[in-house]
């Protein structure tokens, strides 16, 4: 439940809490589904950062709404199971490795992402991949701050 003294309309707590002020949540939903649409980044990457990410700051983004996912991200049960313990798992490619190494060092302290673990991500995504996925962390990350500061759970 969240401390918010009102809410908008809305199918999840975060859609109630954004709400509020629609203009700049229209805006960010159609920013935040361009990494989706533009298919920069494998959606299913995202889709593991995502889950990390929200497992680290203590929330499981209750959905930037659906903005913030694609269908088509298709993340089999034993990768789910193991995206808090990633290192210790076979399940997961060099590149998502990398990735949720880069994703958990930028949730933790972003000045401490290493010239080799931002050189890993960029020999597997590219430069414009590495930019987008970049932003997408940061959105990932912010989003999710956003909703565990509201203290806005799964379903309020």
């Amino acid at each position: 439940m969240t401390w918010l003294p009102e809410s908008a309309t809305g199918a999840t707590p975060i859609e109630r809490a954004f709400g509020l002020r629609p203009d700049l949540f229209a805006a960010c939903r159609d920013f935040a589904a361009l990494f989706w649409q533009k298919r920069l980044v494998d959606p299913t990457l995202l889709e593991l950062c995502r889950m990390r990410v929200g497992q680290m700051v203590g929330t499981e983004l209750p959905a930037l709404c659906d903005a913030m996912r694609d269908a088509r991200a298709s993340v089999p049960a034993a990768k789910r199971a193991d995206v808090g313990a990633w290192w210790n798992s076979a399940a997961f490619s060099d590149t998502e490795r990398a990735c949720l190494r880069f994703a958990e060092q930028f949730v933790l302290d972003p000045k401490g992402i290493g010239d080799n673990d931002a050189a890993a991500v960029v020999a597997a995504l590219g430069d414009a991949g590495t930019v987008a996925f970049v932003e997408a962390l940061a959105i990932l990350d912010g989003f999710s701050r956003f909703a565990r500061f509201l203290e806005l759970g799964a379903e309020s």
